[in-house]
């Protein structure tokens, strides 16, 4: 007995487990765990199979028994958890996924089926409290999961089941609380885990955020495609007026705030696609433009939150006192205007010496 009890201590240490966390996920007290170890008593013969797969051994490594033999039993599970997604039954896969948390505890994948498995099925429930008690379940051994688990796949699709649960549950700051814990490397992003904890005003405001974000990413993507783009180059002029039609489509009052210093940018990239044809007023009308946005980003940035106004994002701040100041956008553009040579077609003409003062 004192043989087996060591290896139970000796491994449950290297897979980093107390005696407590042990018992819990064999489903025993925490003082039956220590009778073994100290040599009192010996795991039930039921016991030996699922803490060996917990303890990541063989049952025969486990009781001292050099083992050669296939876990067949642990192939069946895993291909029936590659495909549970996909089954009608949620009853009959509901016990396969528990049988399989029993034979194989230590396999966290599994506690990440069942859970699953748990939160489809509790909309089947009749009864409200049959209906939270399964959301429960599901809570608790999504957790297990994701505390566990190795596999980043697999612990964020628990993380999401998780917000899930807590959120038609009805229990929002619960919900928020582990939204907040989602990574954004993943492609489900943080933004949209919260989306789902949220409704009414509050979801509204966020989901505006999201759409001001993706829309200052998108324009920072097309940015990258003209801004050091020959003027001449088709696919410049078309970059350019994309990214102006869609700022302009979505801020349809023109109360730009944050995108003011992407329209100037963009106007003065539309005022080098002119000069390259020599077309000299639309030039100096487009650098005019790009003035007329650049003061107003310089605006905007020292005066603290501002509200769009437009219909798309009329519920939407952008707070600028969070911000660090970027400089002057006018003053840069007026040195650009004045010191660089390819203006040098634009000098003489009265319109272009208004626009410097």
């Amino acid at each position: 007995m004192n043989n087996i009890g060591q290896r139970i201590k000796q491994l449950r240490k290297k897979n980093d487990f107390t005696q407590e966390k042990l018992a819990d996920l064999l489903g025993v007290t925490y003082q039956s765990v220590s009778k073994w170890e100290c040599g009192t008593t010996m795991p039930d013969i039921a016991m030996i199979a699922p803490l060996a797969r917990l303890l990541q051994v063989s049952a025969d490594e486990l009781l001292g028994i050099k083992s050669v033999e296939q876990d067949e039993r642990k192939a069946y599970f895993d291909s029936e958890f590659v495909e549970f997604w996909k089954k009608d039954d949620h009853e009959a896969d509901y016990l396969l996924a528990k049988q399989a948390v029993k034979e194989y505890p230590g396999e966290y994948k599994y506690w990440h089926w069942l859970g699953t498995v748990e939160y489809y099925i509790s909309f089947d429930r009749q009864n409200h409290e049959e209906f939270l008690e399964m959301m429960d379940n599901s809570i608790q051994h999504n957790l297990i999961a994701y505390e566990n688990g190795a596999d980043e796949k697999w612990k964020n699709t628990a993380l999401w089941n998780i917000i899930c649960a807590y959120k038609y549950s009805n229990r929002i700051e619960e919900a928020k609380k582990y939204a907040n814990l989602y990574p954004e490397s993943d492609p489900t992003s943080r933004d949209d885990a919260m989306e789902i904890c949220l409704d009414g005003e509050e979801l509204l405001v966020h989901q505006q955020g999201m759409l001001s974000d993706a829309l200052s990413k998108l324009c920072g993507i097309l940015g990258k495609m003209w801004v050091f783009g020959d003027a001449t180059d088709p696919r410049v002029r078309a970059g350019v007026e994309a990214e102006k039609t869609i700022i302009e489509s979505i801020i349809s009052d023109g109360n730009a705030l944050r995108f003011n210093i992407y329209l100037s940018g963009i106007h003065e990239k539309l005022a080098d696609i002119a000069l390259a044809s020599k077309d000299y007023d639309t030039a100096v009308k487009e650098l005019g433009n790009a003035r007329k946005y650049a003061v107003a980003s310089d605006k905007a940035q020292t005066s603290g939150k501002q509200y769009y106004t437009c219909l798309l994002l009329d519920h939407y701040d952008y707070d600028y006192s969070d911000c660090r100041p970027c400089g002057s956008v006018e003053k840069d553009l007026l040195e650009q205007l004045k010191e660089n040579k390819k203006y040098a077609a634009l000098r003489d003409r009265e319109d272009f010496k208004i626009l410097l003062n």
